[in-house]
């Protein structure tokens, strides 16, 4: 019986509170439509006064927008600019990406409202991914030579990334971005006709530390596009990559003739350690381009990017008892990267006052819609 009770009490307190919660907001609903009333009969000086407490704990966020919409446009019309400008700097707090509309708010809202801005400063970033990494050959070195000329093959293989980046936006449009990064960037080699009629195989496997500086411009939207909560990016910038760690797989396929029948031996090195001969510094430039979507305040995004690898990454081509027991030797070579990467983008919205304020707009915006007014 007293779990029961308990229950039972635990259950009355539960519909309780949802009740009240319910009826403070209907409550401010309802006076947030009486101070519109107000509003539009001319009493101004008793808005401010009906909003005072559910301002304080009862609007929602919504709601909070438009109650301090309202008393912007109150202050505005009770000619005290000072508390108008305080009122729209809170309509950002509630909705940062609030924008006024010509064709349905007061120029004088409108005007007022190109003086302050909601836009990040700065945000922050994740991105996680795959790679893979195309090899440009500078210059061939080769183990051996015969009647038979050796036939070098580089495959492409599939690793993966992470970074976490910050952005500098320097407008809505413009922004300097950074990132520390890891990523897993392995390829295949394979040689035939090494020693005659031998096949080598080399699967590298490299771990970097990136650390890029881009430049990323964003779009309003697609061209032509009425869809906003899809901007379009692209980016251009320098990365500069140190190598963690190199470990190389070597395997070779002896092919031996004796007595006219073929047969083939296998031998493998495997995990050589290949950092003693390279160079683990490696610049490259970045060329890419993004989509984000808007999601409540923040952005899901996917991106592609490439990465010109610009420095030699072969320091010592012959590599000691993997070079005598299994023919192995590097090409001098570049490494390249093409990634493809989905992440999470937080801006970090900041209402503020502009130092020089964006009016001009205003009246190509008034004048656009009294000739669509004109034209209909």
């Amino acid at each position: 019986m007293g779990g029961l009770r308990s229950i039972f009490w635990a259950t009355v307190i539960i519909i309780l509170a949802v009740g009240k919660l319910l009826a403070q907001e209907t409550t401010c609903e309802q006076t947030l439509n009486g101070a519109n009333d107000e509003f539009n009969s001319g009493r101004f000086y008793g808005v401010p006064g009906m909003l005072a407490d559910c301002i304080r704990d009862g609007f929602t966020r919504e709601q909070l927008q438009r109650a301090y919409l309202l008393l912007t446009q109150t202050y505005l019309l009770m000619d005290d600019p000072l508390a108008a400008e305080n009122s729209y700097i809170q309509v950002l707090k509630a909705n940062p990406e609030f924008a006024t509309d010509p064709a349905v708010d007061p120029i004088d809202v409108v005007y007022l409202s190109k003086k302050f801005t909601a836009s990040p400063i700065f945000s922050m970033y994740l991105r996680i991914g795959s790679n893979v990494s195309p090899v440009r050959v500078i210059h061939t070195i080769e183990p051996s030579s015969g009647p038979v000329p050796i036939d070098t093959r580089y495959t492409l293989k599939p690793g993966f990334q992470f970074a976490f980046g910050v952005d500098w936006n320097y407008n809505e449009h413009l922004a300097l971005s950074t990132e520390l990064g890891y990523a897993f960037s392995p390829y295949k080699r394979e040689r035939f006709n090494v020693f005659g009629r031998d096949r080598q195989e080399f699967y590298d496997k490299m771990t970097w530390v990136t650390v890029p500086v881009m430049v990323k411009y964003s779009f309003d939207r697609f061209r032509k596009s009425q869809v906003r909560n899809i901007r379009p990016q692209v980016f251009a910038g320098i990365s500069v990559g140190y190598l963690l760690s190199d470990k190389g797989d070597i395997q070779i396929f002896n092919n031996n003739l004796t007595d006219g029948t073929l047969t083939t031996v296998t031998a493998s090195n495997p995990s050589v350690d290949f950092i003693p001969q390279r160079n683990r510094l490696n610049t490259a430039f970045l060329v890419g381009g993004a989509v984000k979507y808007k999601w409540k305040l923040q952005y899901l995004f996917a991106e592609v990017r490439y990465g010109f690898g610009l420095n030699n990454l072969v320091r010592a081509p012959f590599s000691g008892i993997s070079m005598q027991e299994f023919g192995h030797v590097d090409d001098y070579f570049r490494l390249d990267n093409l990634s493809v990467s989905i992440g999470y983008y937080h801006p970090f919205y900041k209402a503020r006052k502009l130092k020089k304020a964006k009016t001009k707009s205003v009246l190509k915006s008034v004048k656009k819609t009294g000739n669509e007014n004109k034209e209909e």
